[in-house]
């Protein structure tokens, strides 16, 4: 079992839960589509991609639990269908990521975790996403080594900034 595998065998499976992914390829999605469809529950993983090509790309994974979808990365926010979400994963950050992570914020529940997979040796991008984070009111944010990953985690903050 890899070590991306047991972050997601640590995190609580709940009914109705759902998973959040902007993704340029198929990095870590297998692991997280076997991780929704492993529930005991009813599941929903939605790949988010910001090229039509990608999305193209990743249409192979889709499936009853799984779709994948082009938005663009302008977009005013990111709710989709006016869910909530309860974990977000990002292995394809957008050029903008501080406006990102104000944007995405109403998309996901009190006290969602973000788990952000950047290049091992990028510490000077994870401080800098760290700041950001913390500016657009995430808190509790982490740093880990995953595999061949840098992974940064934080928490939506619970009840603040009115979003």
């Amino acid at each position: 079992m890899s070590e991306i595998d047991n972050l997601l065998n640590s995190l609580m499976q709940a009914p109705g839960m759902r998973v959040m992914h902007f993704a340029k390829d198929d990095t870590i999605c297998k692991n997280i589509r076997n991780f929704c469809k492993g529930s005991e529950f009813d599941s929903e993983y939605l790949i988010l991609t910001f090229s039509q090509e990608d999305e193209e790309k990743l249409k192979y994974l889709e499936d009853d639990t799984t779709k994948v979808k082009y938005v663009n990365e302008k977009r005013a926010k990111f709710n989709i269908q006016a869910k909530l979400y309860d974990y977000l994963f990002i292995t394809n950050l957008p050029n903008e990521t501080q406006s990102f992570f104000k944007r995405v914020y109403s998309a996901l529940k009190n006290g969602a975790p973000i788990f952000i997979f950047l290049d091992k040796n990028d510490r000077e991008l994870a401080y800098k996403l760290e700041s950001e984070l913390i500016e657009s009111n995430y808190v509790a944010s982490n740093k880990m080594e995953i595999d061949d990953f840098l992974v940064l985690s934080s928490k939506k903050m619970h009840g603040w900034s009115g979003a």
